[in-house]
């Protein structure tokens, strides 16, 4: 595969830390026949921005009882041992191994997704969405990625037929992540 030039403007090299007051993670997983969104409100993460692209890297933790979906019921059921099994397992993670440009403002970001201690490789796509001077006047950037995976893979197996014909949730679900980060040192 050949190496996709960009003429977009990219922040200065260096540590960028995710701001937690402008960064989302998300998921989305199919109910029976409609859609439930889910947030976790805790997490770490830096990325390391190299002279290009390629030589740049994602590391971010996440606290797996920050999970919210908006119902107390639904939330104790995904923290307990049929999805992500807090008291073993209390974060997830996860560690980019490649970046790629695919585009213009457009990237893609490989890595391994560790959750309750299995690690499956995962591609992000990403949308750079621009660079600039924070509050303080340090260098900020923004982007998107967003990913599906098979739950399954993390040993989330559980579910439920439904009178109507297929199960209570999904095996896919979709990770979706709004990133807004800043320049630390």
């Amino acid at each position: 595969m050949s190496q996709v030039e960009t003429t977009t403007t990219l922040p200065p090299a260096g540590k960028y830390e995710l701001d937690p007051g402008h960064t989302t993670i998300e998921f989305v997983a199919r109910h029976m026949i409609s859609k439930v969104r889910g947030r976790f409100t805790e997490f770490t993460g830096t990325v390391e921005l190299g002279d290009t692209p390629e030589t740049s890297s994602v590391q971010v933790e996440v606290v797996a009882s920050s999970v919210t979906t908006h119902l107390e019921q639904r939330d104790t059921h995904l923290k307990s041992g049929d999805f992500f099994d807090l008291e073993k397992y209390p974060t997830f993670n996860f560690r980019s191994t490649a970046v790629r440009v695919t585009g213009d403002d457009t990237f893609e970001i490989d890595g391994d997704l560790t959750i309750k201690d299995i690690t499956n490789p995962v591609t992000f796509q990403g949308e750079y969405l621009g660079w600039g001077p924070d509050m303080n006047g340090a260098p900020m950037f923004a982007a998107s990625a967003k990913t599906t995976v098979d739950r399954e893979d993390w040993d989330m197996t559980w579910n439920m037929a439904v009178e109507t014909g297929g199960f209570l949730v999904s095996k896919k679900i979709n990770i979706e992540v709004e990133v807004e980060a800043h320049k630390v040192g």
